[in-house]
């Protein structure tokens, strides 16, 4: 039996409404009393009028959800939207109505997308000296474009603006799933050094060691550095409060405490203590606040300085994996690392010291009888 679609109340009116999309345009209807015969009504009413309905453009409908996700999303995960529409311009200029994109061609589009790939990268190995051209996508790219499509395109099917179409049908493209990397003690502590001969020849600070310091002690994500602010630190209670700023906010759009180290706790004093020019607590020499590509860029130097590799987010694998090694538990751990899901925490398994091979020795003993 299919579902029967959904009806409301209006303030002060006694009956259901619902709602129809007649020539492209919704429609509100006003039903009856009875909620289930005013479901059964309007799902009577919306088939018969799925001949009639005149498919919504394909622009309109990317217009519309640009604009519905410069409301309800992060300005990265628009800035991908944008992008993952115009790959499917790319490969379907035609594209006229909405209806035209179905499971078939979405199939087609990712096999162009891998094959242009392909082709670009073999073409600039083969040139040496020839700067890396756009377009070149990696299994996991071309997945989050597949990715951001996908959820476009459901939130046309809860619009009605096309026939409801299972999307998961289309499968991602298989990545491998490496060790994750982290820095060891002893870089840290590399690190820590080579800032502090840096700290000296400006005012006594370097803005690097302040990475090092919120990213492997307290897991921060770069635009959790970036964005943290004075009034987020909490030195009576001893916390780091990540919350939601003007024109940021945190990736699960969720807000959580994280306790101080000793250290962090003393380092974040002396930052505050600086002369800056900003509430936030990432300042470069001047006391000016970064943004989020200039922290990036300063902070690969310094540790191509350092003789190291790695960026920013490495150091909250290091805060998650010195943790893991130290025997905390996924569950405290992807708390503080603020994941909606312990399955993302995973990936720090197989560093906690309970191993598969400790795991057997709680097998009991079963000794051969003797003959």
């Amino acid at each position: 039996m299919n579902k029967l679609p959904s009806v409301y109340k209006r303030a002060g009116s006694p009956v259901y409404w619902g709602s129809i999309m007649k020539n492209g345009k919704r429609k509100q209807l006003a039903l009856f009393k009875n909620k289930k015969y005013s479901q059964e009504v309007l799902a009577r009413l919306r088939e018969e009028n799925k001949g009639q309905t005149q498919s919504p453009s394909y622009l309109a409908f990317k217009h519309r959800y640009l604009d519905w996700g410069l409301a309800n999303k992060s300005p990265l995960t628009v800035y991908r939207d944008k992008h993952a529409f115009s790959y499917l311009e790319s490969f379907a200029p035609n594209l006229r109505e909405l209806t035209e994109i179905n499971i078939s061609l979405l199939e087609d589009f990712k096999i162009w997308l891998k094959t242009k790939s392909m082709k670009l990268e073999e073409n600039y190995k083969s040139q040496k000296g020839i700067k890396r051209p756009k377009g070149i996508l990696g299994n996991t790219a071309i997945n989050r474009v597949m990715a951001a499509l996908k959820a476009s395109f459901r939130k046309a099917n809860e619009w009605d603006l096309m026939p409801e179409i299972r999307w998961s049908i289309v499968k991602r493209l298989k990545t491998p799933r490496g060790r994750v990397e982290f820095y060891t003690v002893e870089e840290i502590i590399l690190m820590r050094q080579k800032a502090a001969e840096m700290a000296k020849m400006h005012k006594n600070y370097c803005f690097e060691e302040t990475v090092v310091m919120l990213g492997a002690q307290a897991g921060l994500r770069r635009g959790e550095m970036v964005y943290l602010e004075e009034k987020d630190l909490d030195f009576t209670k001893n916390i780091i409060s990540i919350q939601p700023k003007k024109g940021w906010t945190p990736k699960t759009n969720e807000c959580r405490d994280i306790p101080m180290s000793e250290e962090l706790r003393e380092h974040l004093l002396y930052c505050v203590n600086l002369p800056r020019r900003t509430n936030r607590i990432l300042v470069d020499n001047y006391g000016d606040s970064l943004t989020l590509d200039i922290a990036t860029t300063r902070f690969k130097k310094f540790v191509k300085k350092c003789g190291l590799k790695g960026g920013v987010h490495k150091l909250r694998h290091t805060f998650a994996s010195h943790l893991a090694q130290a025997g905390v538990d996924l569950y405290r751990i992807s708390k503080l690392l603020g994941h909606n899901s312990i399955k993302t925490t995973e990936i720090y398994a197989h560093l906690l010291p309970s191993t598969l091979s400790d795991a057997i020795k709680y097998l009991p003993a079963t000794k051969k009888p003797s003959i």
